[in-house]
């Protein structure tokens, strides 16, 4: 288990009005704990769900998490102002899943947990018979994003998921733009096959 070596998270969440990213970086880099509390505030959701869907087991996940943030406050002279804080915490949170996995010389096999949900509900509640289906879906799409090779559902994720752009994308995993559309396209056309092959199976009412 990784020991906690940076400041405990207890910053408010980020609201309107709050400082920017690279301003809370700048006050961090000046030896203000709480700017870099609220910089993992801020980014704490995003990495774990990031891990969820890279395959991290939920009982690896938070230890995961942890190094994360420890490598993020070690490095954090390393961030250059005027590129996205996201995308750098995303390329650590990256690197930490491909140690961890070797680390445990095998890559995860199983499955999403089924009470966490890709996307969140939407605003109007749906009925339970719309609960079902959504929840129904949310597994489908799981279980065919675990099924991706490692660097497509990496590139999925960041790309699909998370909204980043190519380019941020490409920083993230070290590759090349190119590289990144590549992968893009054959995750989206394999997952297209996959959930069009489980909706096949479904039984018929």
């Amino acid at each position: 288990m990784v020991k906690r070596q940076v400041p405990a998270l207890t910053a408010p969440a980020a609201g309107k009005g709050e400082p920017s990213d690279e301003a809370l970086v700048a006050a961090a880099r000046g030896g203000e704990a709480t700017a870099f509390e609220l910089l993992l505030k801020r980014h704490e959701g995003r990495v774990l769900r990031v891990l969820r869907l890279l395959g991290v087991p939920v009982d690896d996940r938070e230890d995961v998490a942890q190094e994360v943030f420890v490598r993020v406050f070690r490095h954090l002279g390393g961030f250059h102002p005027g590129n996205p804080f996201g995308g750098w915490i995303y390329r650590i949170t990256v690197n930490a899943v491909h140690d961890y996995r070797r680390r445990m010389r095998r890559l995860p096999r199983e499955g999403f947990e089924a009470e966490t949900a890709l996307d969140s509900a939407p605003d109007d509640a749906p009925n339970p018979e719309q609960s079902a289906e959504l929840r129904r879906r949310q597994r489908l799409l799981e279980g065919a994003v675990a099924r991706l090779s490692e660097r497509e559902r990496a590139v999925f994720v960041l790309c699909e998921l998370e909204g980043m752009e190519t380019r941020q994308v490409a920083r993230a995993l070290g590759i090349t733009s190119i590289t990144v559309r590549r992968h893009l396209g054959r995750a989206r056309s394999r997952l297209q096959r996959l959930l069009e092959t489980a909706q096949e199976k479904r039984p018929r009412r």
